[in-house]
């Protein structure tokens, strides 16, 4: 008996801290980025918010501090996304359509990456034998941004990569950080 008594006060309790929300499976994502509007602001802005919430992502790890969004419309409304993080030197670009209550990615440049990744990318590339060929003294330096999976799907895998390009050498790697290795190369013009 007293066994039983023991287990239906921890049942009872459990089902009170679960019900009163203690314990729960189902955050929801907190928008930790303040969204600014550059010039006025269009009707639906919220919707559009919480659709770019969840198109646009930060390099793992990172947050981004501010969004500024840019809107311009010849038949289709189109938005230019620039989202900073203080953690960075470069911003991560996007660019969208707008019609009909759906939001579409058109184009991005994501070179919102800490500089200890962009440097280890770097040094990854590096020691491929092909863009080590490719690189003379003086190759410039090279860029580095972020590749969705859903563009890396076409060259290796449905992963986010990162591309080193030297623009002077005419030189780029894909890179698998994961791997720590070049998946693809590119050179020429």
């Amino acid at each position: 008996m007293k066994n039983a008594t023991i287990l239906a006060v921890i049942a009872i309790s459990t089902a009170l801290v679960i019900g009163a929300g203690c314990i729960t499976d189902t955050e929801k994502k907190v928008q930790s980025y303040r969204i600014i509007w550059a010039g006025t602001q269009p009707a639906g802005h919220e919707m559009i918010e919480t659709e770019l919430s969840r198109q646009i992502a930060p390099h793992p790890g990172m947050v981004y501090d501010n969004v500024t969004v840019s809107v311009s419309e010849n038949g289709v409304m189109h938005l230019r996304v620039s989202a900073t993080s203080s953690a960075c030197r470069y911003p991560d670009l996007y660019d969208f359509t707008y019609q009909n209550r759906e939001l579409v990615r058109t184009g991005y440049l994501l070179e919102a990456i800490p500089e200890s990744v962009r440097q280890d990318a770097i040094a990854i590339a590096m020691q491929n034998q092909e863009i080590a060929g490719a690189l003379s003294g003086d190759a410039g330096i090279p860029t580095v941004k972020r590749i969705l999976p859903e563009t890396s799907s076409e060259f290796y895998a449905p992963k986010t990569l990162l591309s080193v390009t030297w623009i002077d050498a005419t030189v780029s790697a894909l890179v698998d950080m994961d791997a720590r290795r070049v998946v693809k190369t590119w050179s020429g013009e």
